[in-house]
């Protein structure tokens, strides 16, 4: 999906503009030796590309650019709470006022974001946003949220750091909820998860131990429990995924029956696309006393 090529440029910033993209505010990146669009709503990167490169992320081509609707595609942002918030630890739970009524991945995503820093020069670019509104009829608890954004010619980095400003101690759970391409989901697999526990949703969250790489045949909805670095392995390139501030990852496509029920989603879209989500979720959910703060990153690098 093309964005649009006209945009006012930011003050003191020779490589970002901003664009409306739909009814989103985009920031567009156009830097010499990488581009890259990033949505104020959600701080939701839906494309980056070294110079000559296609678009590291997957993003939908039936993506709807509206306020308060979640883009389907890049690197959604799931704070502060992860997936079904019924299906959250107890000690996250007890900060939300109704599981039956909380939005799936918390409210981050639909909102706007505040660019707050840009620092640039020659070879890369760093980007900072700022969720200046973190209440929520649903979320009993006092955060602060930022996320920052790094590209360079041959990598991506996001880090989202969560401050607890409230006199309690606090629970949450996040993912950076990462949207990859592929040409054929059936010859894509994902290393390093080799040994590992991981929780099958599918299965009534039965627990089980990985065995060698993950490969694609069904729906998959899996927790993983690692810290080691990932391989991304597609017909068309292989990636490395490194994560810092997080002990979970989630592994997720939709298969053939759930595509068609999804939003923004073509129903053969399932065979181009899956998630490898960088996350604190089930038990590594993250508990900050009062000042506190918390880091979780992703870095994006191909193997060319």
């Amino acid at each position: 999906m093309s964005l649009s090529n006209c945009g006012n440029p930011l003050p003191n910033a020779r490589y970002v503009s901003q664009i409306t993209q739909g009814e989103l505010l985009c920031l567009q990146i156009r830097h010499p030796v990488f581009s890259a669009d990033l949505l104020l709503q959600g701080a939701q990167l839906i494309s980056y590309a070294p110079l000559g490169e296609d678009n590291w992320l997957w993003l939908s081509e039936q993506a709807e650019f509206r306020q308060g609707v979640s883009v389907r595609g890049g690197i959604p942002l799931c704070w502060p709470w992860f997936g079904n918030a019924a299906m959250n630890p107890d000690n996250v739970r007890q900060h939300i006022a109704s599981t039956d009524d909380a939005p799936a991945h918390g409210f981050a995503r639909g909102r706007e974001w505040t660019l707050t820093e840009v620092d640039e020069d020659d070879d890369s670019l760093m980007l900072v946003l700022q969720l200046a509104d973190t209440a929520h009829e649903q979320w009993q608890a006092s955060l602060q949220v930022e996320a920052e954004f790094r590209f360079t010619a041959s990598s991506v980095s996001v880090t989202l750091t969560t401050e607890n400003s409230g006199s309690d101690t606090v629970s949450f759970s996040q993912a950076l909820h990462t949207y990859f391409p592929t040409a054929d989901i059936g010859t894509t697999r994902i290393e390093g998860f080799d040994g590992c526990r991981y929780i099958d949703t599918l299965e009534n969250w039965k627990e089980k131990i990985q065995a060698g790489a993950i490969t694609f045949n069904g729906e998959t909805d899996r927790i993983y429990f690692g810290e080691d670095p990932l391989t991304l392995i597609t017909n068309d390139y292989s990636a490395e995924l490194n994560a810092q501030g997080s002990q979970s990852s989630v592994v997720w496509n939709p298969w053939t029956e759930k595509a068609q029920r999804l939003s923004q989603f073509a129903d053969d879209a399932y065979l181009r696309m899956f998630c490898v989500e960088t996350a604190n979720a089930a038990a590594d959910a993250i508990r900050l006393a009062p000042a506190d703060s918390h880091s979780m990153s992703l870095l994006l690098t191909r193997n060319q």
